[in-house]
C-alpha cells in the first residue's frame, strides 16, 4: 500500500525540486540578458577577435563585388534583402551566392561524387543563400504581426497619457526590437526629414509586407483624413489582429502533421540514396551509370517535387 504512495511522493518531489531549479536559472539569465541590454561591457579577447574577421570578411566581400557593381539585380532580390533586414548590397549578396556555390560544390566533388554530380550542387550552393534570406525576410515578416499586438496596445495608452502619435511611434522605435523598433524609428526619422507620412507609410510597408501592417497603415491613414478618436481605433485594431493570430495559431496546430509528413516523404528517399552510395556503392551503381537508372533517378525526382508541392498547397490555408 505505501510503495505506489512513495513513488508518487518522490515523482512530486523531484518534479518540484526541478522546476524551482529551472525556474531559477531561467530568471537569472533573463536578468543577466536585460543588464547586458542596458549596461554596455567590455568585449573580450575572443568577441574582439570575431568582431576583427567578420570586418574583414566584409571587406574582403565588398572588394570582390566592386566587379558587378554595374550588374542590373532582379527587384525581387532587392526586396528580400529590404524585407529581411541586411545591410548587403545586391553585388555583394552575388558574391555571397558565387562563394557559396563554389563552396559547395568543392566540397561535394572532395567527397568523391561524380563530376556529372557537380552541376545540380552548383546550382544547389548558388540558391542557398537566397533560400536563407528569403526565410529570415518570411519569419521577420511574420514577427510584426506579433510584435504589433503589444505596440497598438502600448501606442493606445501612451495617447490616452497625453502623448502625440509620433511620440507614440518613436516610443515603439526605442523600446521594441526589431522589425518594429527599426522600421518605426526609420519611419519617424524620415517623418522628421519631412516627408509625407502617406509616402513614409507606403515605403513601410514595402519594406514590410504584412497584412496586419496594412490594416493598421490604411486605418491610420484614413483617421487622418476624416478624424476620430485614434486611441480607440487602436485598442479595435488590436483586438482585431490578436482574434487573427489566434485563427493563424489554431490552423498551424492542425496542419502541423502534413507539413512535417511533406518534408519526411520528400527527404526519406535522398537520405536513402546517400546512405546506399556510402554503405554499398556497388548496389547503387547502376541507377547512376545506366541510361534507364538515370532516367528513374530524374523521374523519381521530379515526382518528388511535384509531391511536395501539392502538399504544401493542400497544407497552405490563406486567412
Amino acid at each position: 500500500m505505501n510503495d505506489p504512495f512513495m513513488i508518487v511522493l518522490l515523482f512530486v518531489s523531484f518534479t518540484l525540486f526541478f522546476y524551482f531549479i529551472a525556474r531559477r536559472v531561467m530568471r537569472k539569465k533573463h536578468t543577466n540578458k536585460r543588464i547586458k541590454e542596458f549596461i554596455p561591457h567590455p568585449l573580450t579577447v575572443s568577441e574582439v577577435e570575431e568582431k576583427q574577421k567578420k570586418q574583414t570578411l566584409k571587406e574582403m566581400i565588398g572588394s570582390f563585388a566592386k566587379a558587378f557593381a554595374g550588374m542590373r539585380f532582379s527587384q525581387k532580390t532587392q526586396a528580400y534583402l529590404i524585407q529581411a533586414g541586411s545591410l548587403l548590397k545586391p553585388e555583394e549578396f552575388f558574391v555571397i551566392r558565387l562563394l557559396s556555390a563554389l563552396t559547395f560544390t568543392g566540397l561535394v566533388y572532395g567527397i568523391g561524387f561524380p563530376w556529372y554530380a557537380l552541376l545540380p550542387t552548383l546550382l544547389i550552393g548558388f540558391m542557398i543563400p537566397s533560400v536563407y534570406m528569403r526565410t529570415k525576410a518570411q519569419k521577420r515578416i511574420k514577427l510584426m504581426s506579433y510584435q504589433l499586438v503589444e505596440a497598438l496596445g502600448t501606442m493606445s495608452n501612451s495617447m490616452r497619457a497625453g502623448f502625440s502619435f509620433l511620440q507614440t511611434m518613436q516610443l515603439i522605435g526605442k523600446e521594441m526590437p526589431d522589425p518594429i523598433g527599426t522600421e518605426f524609428d526609420r519611419a519617424v526619422r524620415e517623418i522628421g526629414m519631412g516627408v509625407p507620412m502617406e509616402e513614409v507609410f507606403q515605403s513601410l510597408l514595402k519594406r514590410l509586407p504584412n497584412k496586419e501592417l496594412e490594416v493598421v497603415v490604411q486605418a491610420i491613414l484614413a483617421q487622418r483624413k476624416s478624424g476620430g478618436n485614434l486611441a480607440q481605433l487602436m485598442d479595435t485594431i488590436e483586438d482585431t489582429i490578436r482574434g487573427r493570430i489566434r485563427i493563424l495559431e489554431e490552423l498551424k496546430t492542425l496542419t502541423a502533421q502534413g507539413k512535417l509528413s511533406s518534408w519526411i516523404i520528400t527527404a526519406l528517399p535522398v537520405v536513402m540514396g546517400i546512405y546506399l552510395y556510402f554503405v554499398s556503392p556497388d548496389y547503387l551503381e547502376p541507377m547512376l551509370t545506366t541510361p534507364l537508372g538515370l532516367f528513374l533517378l530524374g523521374a523519381g525526382v521530379i515526382s518528388l517535387l511535384i509531391g511536395w508541392f501539392f502538399i504544401q498547397r493542400i497544407v497552405r490555408i490563406e486567412v
